[in-house]
């Protein structure tokens, strides 16, 4: 892969956005576990806590679990750090389209 702007990058991908569109429920900045075979007694708990302005996210529980939000990407999907990297170029790639095929479309003048 060429050089990447992970800054960039990671602007371009709010975490919580990137949560919802893999389908962990975001409510208050938190959500259960994805890992949710290690909390067999909290199943319905949230440990999955999301800090929007570090655009990070950590499980109370898993010590393992948390990080950035490509690491988010790659912990849920149990890929590689590189298929996640693609997956979040994507992503950015697509909503930046999105936005400038549709930003003021319908709008009165």
């Amino acid at each position: 892969m060429e050089d990447i702007d992970y800054q960039a990058l990671e602007r371009a991908n709010p975490i919580i956005h990137v949560a919802v569109e893999l389908g962990i429920k975001v409510q208050a900045g938190m959500a259960r576990c994805f890992r949710r075979d290690r909390h067999p007694e909290d199943t319905e708990k949230p440990t999955l806590v999301f800090n929007p302005s570090k655009n990070s996210f950590r499980c109370r529980s898993c010590p393992d679990v948390g990080g950035t939000v490509i690491d988010l990407v790659c912990q849920h999907h149990s890929w590689d750090r590189e298929k996640a990297l693609e997956w979040l170029i994507h992503r950015a790639e697509f909503d930046h389209l999105t936005q400038k095929l549709y930003h003021g479309k319908g709008k009165k003048k």
